[in-house]
């Protein structure tokens, strides 16, 4: 065997040892090898075909489609998306959008941020919500996003035919992230339970701008009947939750947005922000609980009721 050939094959051992170390570390988190085959063809969808090629984008690529909304995407953890137009015969037009997030709890996160929770729910994927026209579904890694140009009863059943197709592309079941179920039940409203990973979906919620204290791992929260919100921030541990709680409280005694307020003895911590609405804290283990409500009272109740 010559010096060249033994190079060679010395060459490809190596190429394949590599490749088999990034097969391996594939296998460790499965991903979508070809995120177009999610897409309808042909008649998959009733009478709806693809109008135009698709688009795809990965990584940072998310900030050139689209403006000014990316980064919210990011926090959650956006691997790509696909986007592709459909149409039928009559002329009607649907945008569909397939997004890849980094978990199903990522998936499910930025589900909850797209919906308003004033629309109708949807028997497709893992929860869907149809708003006028607009149709937003989750399942498994993938959050899909459908759009159309009316609300007329063409469009919505272009809107139901395409993300059916979709839904059963998509292999599998789901649950929401086991943090949800920290929302008490009784006066939840429906559809307003939303999941964050970060400040960015924290601030969306209720803005404590740039506060420290507030890097948890994953945050819920919902609203109630009673007009009362509670937030629950994961830590991972008490001890990061009681090291978290000390710079927040130290910030929001420091703020000349927010003023404590006291309570009675052995009453939760509680702060007025400079709309009027009152903050009350509580732990629970690696949590901090978080109620917000126009009265004292309300939002003590909030986080009694949740430990």
């Amino acid at each position: 065997m010559t010096g060249s050939r033994r190079w060679g094959i010395a060459v490809l051992a190596l190429t394949g040892l590599i490749l088999s170390g990034v097969w391996a570390a594939a296998g460790a988190r499965p991903v979508q090898d070809d995120l177009r085959a999610l897409l309808p063809a042909g008649g998959d969808a009733r009478g709806w075909v693809k109008d135009g090629d698709p688009q795809e984008f990965a990584g940072e690529d998310l900030y050139t489609y689209i403006d000014g909304g990316a980064e919210i995407y990011q926090e959650y953890g956006f691997r790509r998306v696909v986007v592709q137009d459909y149409e039928n015969a009559a002329g009607k037009s649907v945008s569909l959008e397939i997004y890849e997030m980094e978990t199903p709890a990522a998936a499910f996160g930025i589900f909850t941020f797209k919906r308003s929770g004033q629309g109708k729910s949807i028997a497709v994927g893992a929860g869907a919500e149809l708003e006028d026209y607009y149709l937003n579904f989750w399942k498994g890694r993938f959050l899909v996003t459908l759009t159309g140009f009316d609300d007329s009863a063409g469009t919505i059943e272009g809107l139901l035919a395409v993300a059916g197709t979709v839904d059963a592309r998509i292999a599998g079941t789901s649950k929401p992230p086991d943090l949800i179920a920290a929302l008490p039940e009784p006066g939840l409203k429906p559809g307003s339970a939303k999941y964050f990973k970060g400040l960015l979906g924290l601030n969306n919620v209720y803005s404590f701008q740039t506060a420290r204290g507030l890097a948890f791992i994953e945050a819920v929260k919902g609203d109630y009947g009673d007009g009362a919100t509670l937030i629950v921030m994961d830590y991972g541990s008490a001890g990061a939750r009681a090291s978290a709680w000390n710079e927040l409280r130290v910030f929001l005694e420091g703020s000349d947005r927010f003023v404590r307020s006291g309570f009675g003895q052995g009453a939760p911590p509680l702060f007025r922000d400079a709309k009027g609405r009152y903050l009350a804290f509580a732990a629970a283990g690696p949590r901090l609980l978080l109620g917000i409500s126009s009265g004292p009272s309300a939002s003590i109740a909030m986080v009694g009721q949740s430990r």
